[in-house]
């Protein structure tokens, strides 16, 4: 039996390895889809798509700003459907120029219908609503005034955890829950002042705060050791803007896991007011992004430490 060996030109085998490498990404694209939270900040009116009654057709999620209301309905079919704790009522929460409306679309039931998640103000006080399907209309099944909501277990095998708590002064409190049976059930969970790098959100918190003057004073613990002062432009910016900084409300989810299923990265949005000191009646508002990455030699505080910032 003979065989024929076969000669590929040079232009033929980087085809193919391109096409391989383009096939590879399409399919790591559609799998970081599949648990990744869509976290949405809206100031005025928004329109947000996704099937939300599981039928595999995407429907219209829609905010709408009437002077200093807010008010959001969903459009399954030829049908909408109001979204407020309230009954009797079109309006979900009032509108703040300085503290968007942040809209967080997840399934942390795992039934391919996305839960809705929607952190705001009231009168400056922070609200959280969570909105589930229920067959026939949404269900406001967890409503508080907390300010730090947070999403885990969503990139591994595990069951997918909501935290929802507030920072008060230096303390972050923290309660945990997992959906069952179309609510919220609170359960107990080991967790310690370096979960998800809390502690260390605390201090950045604190230091923003403490802007212009305590620009100097940066807490180095909370850092990578290679991110140095050039790669904190930001906080160059924060202090030239010349306020007084108000932490509003913070999200996290995990970025990352390892093989084992640990937090590798963690991806956290804070939300701050701006106060003029120049004219206090000017108030901006203030996002700031970061990515928080494991310490390799610290086991203890500040274990999740601030790798990037934007």
């Amino acid at each position: 039996m003979k065989f024929r060996v076969i000669f590929l030109k040079k232009k033929y085998i980087y085809f193919i390895i391109l096409t391989l490498i383009i096939f590879i990404l399409i399919v790591i694209l559609f799998l970081s889809k599949h648990y990744s939270p869509t976290f949405n900040s809206i100031s005025e009116s928004k329109v947000l798509k996704a099937d939300f009654d599981g039928d595999g057709k995407k429907d219209i999620l829609s905010v709408k700003r009437f002077d200093d209301k807010y008010s959001m309905d969903v459009k399954i079919k030829d049908k909408s459907y109001p979204i407020t704790p309230y009954k009797n009522s079109s309006a979900l929460f009032n509108y703040s120029p300085y503290w968007p409306m942040r809209v967080t679309l997840m399934d942390v039931s795992r039934d391919k219908i996305p839960e809705i998640f929607i952190q705001a103000s009231n009168r400056d006080n922070p609200v959280q609503y969570v909105f589930v399907w229920n067959g026939s209309k949404f269900d406001n099944v967890l409503s508080n005034s907390n300010n730090i909501l947070g999403f885990i277990d969503c990139k591994n095998n595990k069951t997918p955890k909501v935290i929802s708590g507030k920072l008060q002064g230096n303390t972050v409190t923290l309660s945990n829950y997992i959906f069952l049976n179309y609510k919220f059930k609170n359960y107990n969970y080991d967790s310690n002042t370096t979960f998800m790098g809390t502690d260390t959100i605390a201090t950045f918190i604190q230091f923003i705060q403490s802007l212009p003057q305590g620009e100097s004073y940066k807490p180095k613990d909370i850092f990578t050791p290679n991110l140095s002062d050039k790669n904190l432009p930001l906080i160059k910016q924060l202090s030239s803007d010349n306020n007084t900084y108000v932490f509003q409300d913070g999200i996290f989810k995990e970025n990352k896991c390892n093989e084992d299923g640990e937090v590798s990265e963690v991806y956290w949005t804070l939300n701050f007011r701006g106060i003029s000191n120049s004219d206090k009646k000017l108030i901006k508002n203030y996002t700031i992004n970061l990515l928080l990455t494991p310490s390799e030699v610290n086991k203890g505080n500040y274990y999740f430490k601030i790798s990037y910032l934007f």
